[in-house]
């Protein structure tokens, strides 16, 4: 996509900023998209293309853009980090209450999940053997969308879904844009504080699998 920097390029009479969204799932997707613009966020050729399409992380687009003639360093990257504690919640609810073609596409992992607690759910995701059907994402580290194979972070700039309006002001600032910060939140799972879904071993899962996330952003589970 081309994120606008003058007023002709706001109006698409001239390219702007040329940037990749690498979209980490149920970390602000659709804030983004209402502050960089709907149209132009469904016309980005990595929603459109169908190598591209669905929640590539920086390291599959690197390596998927040379066979398109592209060079993911020639684009400005950015991305959303979370909580991972909370960002186990949100998905878990997101999976529970999907519908339409949505449902259709995750239709057994929506069944299973409907039948499980959310305790029934960490530990479901925690054991190897159990099958993960299209829910890869949820057995990942949320940095792993944003590092490349060292583990350094790769894209370009870092946003937190818990402070999102603020750092979404301070990257239109950074890259001089002409973009507005979104007013309210949009698309949000429902569920109750996520602190409240957690017992004392769930807490540990989360440590243990996301040890990365909390390493890289100095995330914890906040009482």
């Amino acid at each position: 996509m081309y994120l606008p920097r003058t007023f002709l390029q706001s109006t698409g009479l001239k390219r702007g900023l040329a940037a990749v969204f690498v979209h980490t799932p149920k970390c602000g997707g659709s804030f983004i998209s209402e502050g960089i613009g709907h149209k132009r966020e469904r016309h980005c050729f990595t929603r459109r293309h169908p190598l591209l399409k669905g929640h590539r992380t920086w390291v599959e687009y690197r390596d998927l853009f040379p066979k398109l003639g592209l060079d993911i360093h020639d684009y400005m990257t950015f991305s959303v980090v979370r909580n991972p504690w909370a960002w186990h919640v949100s998905y878990f609810h997101y999976i529970r209450q999907l519908s339409g073609r949505n449902r259709q596409k995750f239709a057994s992992e929506h069944a299973v999940l409907n039948r499980m607690s959310f305790a029934d759910y960490l530990r479901w995701i925690d054991d190897p053997d159990s099958p993960k059907g299209e829910m890869q994402d949820a057995t990942r580290n949320v940095s792993d969308w944003v590092v490349d194979e060292t583990g350094t972070i790769a894209v370009d700039f870092v946003m937190r879904q818990e402070r999102l309006e603020a750092d979404f002001a301070g990257f239109i600032s950074q890259y001089g844009l002409r973009l507005a910060v979104p007013t309210k939140r949009v698309n949000a799972s429902a569920h109750q504080d996520y602190r409240s879904y957690y017992r004392a071993g769930d807490v540990d899962i989360v440590a243990r699998r996301h040890a990365r996330d909390v390493a890289l952003f100095g995330y914890a589970f906040e009482t």
